[in-house]
């Protein structure tokens, strides 16, 4: 059975969790830009987190299957067409050859559709992640109209499940990063004290952000090892936030590193918007993860 891309919005790949274990062969992680929200949507449906789903970029996004199955559709303000509109965050059932489209709102950067069964492609380096700037993967570039989506086969979904949406509100929790002490106080402080706004020129490798300049008064490193949520200060002081296609390594000093349970914040933050960091030690980091953790049991109303 296959899943059937009839209009496929302006950059959308296929991604599970990406391939962490080849970044000291210099492989981009991949992934996700927003994990919590590609996680939600294949809990939803029944899948295991690794599953393979497709993170939409440019909606309209529409699709058709040749059997009955179980969507989700996750993200900012996003909701489904079919043959009613159905809300985001919660399981749907569709039937064979129903089209079902996803919509959304100014707010939507990312969005995420799963399929109970999840899209059964081969890996490559162990995941099914699409890296079209390395050409990498089952599927090595952005989907088009016409691709077909091998399915694999469902287990037992249940349609009417909820989840609910995190706080996409711009306000993000950062942990001390490895170069902070390269810093100035001053410059420590007005990371959590200004606003940063999102640039035009963000992408999946990184969000680049508008506000003071957060210079190193101990200027470049050598390099480093780089993590998802890393913020990297580049000469002249702009921030930028690093995703899921960031490189491995890097020379730009690392000032702070955003929560893993805060990625999708940043990730998710439109051109213009604006985005406030606050400090948290380890502690508070690990107890949100494991509050984000809870939130992905699916619950029925």
């Amino acid at each position: 059975m296959s899943l059937h891309v009839l209009a496929a919005g302006f950059r959308s790949t296929v991604q599970d969790l990406g391939r962490p274990r080849y970044a000291r062969l210099g492989v981009p992680e991949s992934g996700p830009a927003d994990p919590f929200a590609q996680r939600a949507a294949n809990a939803l449906v029944g899948n295991d987190p690794d599953a393979c789903a497709i993170e939409i970029v440019g909606l309209p996004f529409t699709v058709r299957t040749d059997d009955a199955r179980v969507f989700a559709v996750t993200g900012p303000d996003v909701w489904a067409v079919g043959v009613r509109r159905l809300p985001g965050w919660t399981a749907l059932f569709v039937r064979a050859g129903e089209e079902l489209t996803v919509r959304g709102s100014e707010r939507t950067r990312y969005a995420y559709l799963a399929v109970s069964g999840g899209i059964d492609l081969p890996p490559v380096l162990g995941s099914r992640a699409s890296l079209p700037a390395a050409s990498l993967g089952p599927i090595p570039r952005a989907l088009v109209a016409g691709d077909k989506l091998p399915l694999g086969p469902a287990r037992g979904a249940r349609p009417g499940l909820r989840i609910e949406a995190p706080a996409y509100d711009g306000t993000v929790a950062v942990i001390a990063g490895p170069h902070r002490d390269r810093f100035a106080a001053s410059v420590v402080r007005a990371l959590s004290e200004a606003a940063f706004d999102v640039l035009p020129d963000s992408d999946r490798m990184g969000v680049r952000l508008e506000g003071p300049p957060l210079e190193s008064a101990a200027g470049e490193i050598l390099t480093c090892g780089l993590v998802g949520g890393a913020v990297q200060v580049p000469r002249g002081g702009a921030p930028i936030v690093l995703l899921a296609d960031r490189g491995t390594t890097g020379g730009y000093p690392v000032i702070a590193t955003v929560i893993r349970a805060h990625l999708g914040r940043v990730a998710q933050a439109v051109p213009g918007q604006p985005l406030r960091f606050y400090w948290v030690e380890r502690e508070r980091a690990v107890e949100a993860l494991r509050l984000e953790r809870r939130a992905l049991v699916p619950r029925s109303d």
